[in-house]
């Protein structure tokens, strides 16, 4: 697969001269908010990225079988003073499965202009867990938190066949496909299948 970038972009990456800026955007049921690895606030696409909360895009991992390839994110100043700042209070969210794109723009190192996108990736939220640090010499402890993030459902568990809900089964079957309705469960109570006897 060929990926085609902007000819400016194109331009600056064969010149060997660029500066790289990540920013991650979460699209969170009624509020979408975004982060950055820079200094102060940066706006693109008419959203305010929020400077300094951002510390990695995380390694991706995968394994054979019906696994998907997995990529966990983690922030820092867990909770914060900001009233606004979605990511500090995301367990107020119904988070689950919410849109996340990973972005690197592509900008002029002399100018700091943004040229254009390097590459973007999207995903969904799969898991959200809070690290504690040691205890400091003040009594005091860290938090951060780390998201794992996975593809999106259809189009990863479509090459794996895997489906995590009725909803899924429905999307890509029929809209009456009633194949997952106890899959959440068969592990607490006895489900009977098949034909039943007299």
């Amino acid at each position: 697969m060929s990926i085609v970038l902007d000819p400016a972009v194109q331009a600056a990456v064969d010149g060997g001269q660029i500066r790289r800026l990540d920013l991650i955007r979460f699209d969170l049921p009624g509020r979408t908010v975004g982060y950055h690895r820079g200094g102060r606030p940066f706006t693109y696409n008419g959203l305010t990225y929020i400077p300094n909360r951002f510390l990695s895009a995380g390694s991706m991992s995968s394994a054979l079988g019906v696994a998907v390839t997995t990529r966990t994110i983690t922030f820092s100043n867990i909770p914060t003073a900001d009233v606004n700042d979605a990511i500090a209070k995301i367990e107020e969210f119904n988070y689950l499965n919410a849109p996340v794109i990973i972005a690197h723009l592509c900008g002029d190192p002399a100018t700091d202009q943004v040229l254009g996108v390097l590459a973007s990736s999207i995903y969904e939220i799969d898991k959200v867990k809070f690290n504690k640090s040691a205890i400091s010499e003040g009594g005091e402890r860290n938090l951060t938190l780390s998201i794992d993030l996975q593809p999106p459902g259809r189009s990863a568990r479509g090459s794996t066949q895997v489906k995590r809900s009725q909803e899924e089964q429905q999307f890509d079957n029929l809209s009456t496909d009633t194949c997952l309705e106890y899959a959440s469960v068969t592990g607490s109570q006895p489900v009977e299948w098949g034909q039943k006897s007299g």
